[in-house]
């Protein structure tokens, strides 16, 4: 494994980006979008409007900002908030290349773009992560690459050219890592937050560059340069769980991923992984999924 833990996790669980659809309008209007898995994203092109996600504030979007949403709830973006909402699939259900067109009557123009990610397994590592609700300012300098990215999205599409797809999918996938990376450390305890501690950030990255090694929390807390007691303390606080719980849990993905698409042998993953007992092995993987490793290898085959 690399020592960059978000992407040995996009990695682990073959995320990918996936272009859904765009958005012009005019006028007043509101539309409801239900409940969607994995994560959605979208960008603010031209004009403003509200979002409105369940028990949060609404929050006025302007061209440049865009926003991405991990709890997969429903949510309404509106120009009026009075405005009953229409359901996407209504609106999105009559489109004009990749863009759907909404005529609400006069008013200022507004012009949106977005994506999902999605991942073959496991997208709970991400999820887990993050807030539900990020938005991302037009003035940062995150937002402004997206923004670069999205042109050149829009140019794909619109050009259609050979190979179009493969580099769409790319670009929303660059995407979602600019929107994962910039988020602001120390919101809510979780591994990525973790990275952006200095000291608790190393000793997450030593763990994913060397998982199998059996680690003892002095060496960890040493690599920190911390007593072992402010190593420990400092990690539960900063992760959410104790070293020696995050430890297992990457070691467990890593296992479940092994064993859901590989012909390796139970022995051989927990021999990989550390385990000097297939036994001490299966009570492990036990433990974080409820079920056995080789049920888990014969339900996946």
């Amino acid at each position: 494994m690399s020592c960059d833990p978000l992407s040995d996790i996009l990695s682990l669980i073959k995320a990918r980006g996936v272009f859904s659809v765009g958005l012009k309008a005019t006028g007043q209007w509101a539309i409801r979008v239900e409940g969607h898995a994995g994560l959605k994203f979208n960008a603010v092109l031209e004009g403003r409007c509200w979002l409105l996600v369940a028990n949060a504030e609404p929050v006025l979007l302007k061209a440049g900002d865009c926003f991405l949403l991990s709890c997969g709830a429903p949510f309404t973006l509106a120009t009026d908030l009075d405005a009953p909402p229409r359901p996407a699939a209504e609106v999105f259900s009559d489109m004009a290349g990749h863009y759907a067109h909404l005529d609400a009557g006069p008013g200022n123009e507004f012009a949106s773009l977005g994506g999902s990610m999605e991942a073959e397994g496991g997208l709970e590592l991400i999820v887990q992560a993050l807030p539900a609700v990020v938005v991302l300012p037009a003035a940062d300098a995150a937002a402004k690459r997206v923004r670069w990215l999205l042109d050149r999205l829009d140019e794909e599409f619109s050009g259609g050219g050979p190979g179009h797809q493969a580099i769409t999918g790319q670009i929303m996938q660059m995407i979602f890592v600019e929107m994962i990376r910039a988020l602001p450390g120390g919101t809510e305890p979780s591994w990525l937050g973790a990275l952006s501690d200095q000291r608790i950030g190393r000793a997450v990255r030593l763990i994913h560059a060397d998982p199998a090694r059996s680690w003892r929390l002095e060496e960890l807390a040493s690599a920190c340069n911390l007593s072992r007691s402010q190593f420990v303390a400092r990690f539960s606080k900063a992760v959410g769980m104790a070293p020696i719980d995050y430890l297992l849990h990457w070691r467990m993905a890593l296992a479940r991923r092994a064993l859901t698409s590989s012909d390796a042998a139970v022995t051989q993953i927990a021999a990989d992984l550390g385990y000097r007992s297939e036994s001490a092995f299966g009570a492990a993987f036990k433990r974080v999924y409820g079920t056995s490793p080789r049920r888990l290898a014969k339900k996946a085959g």
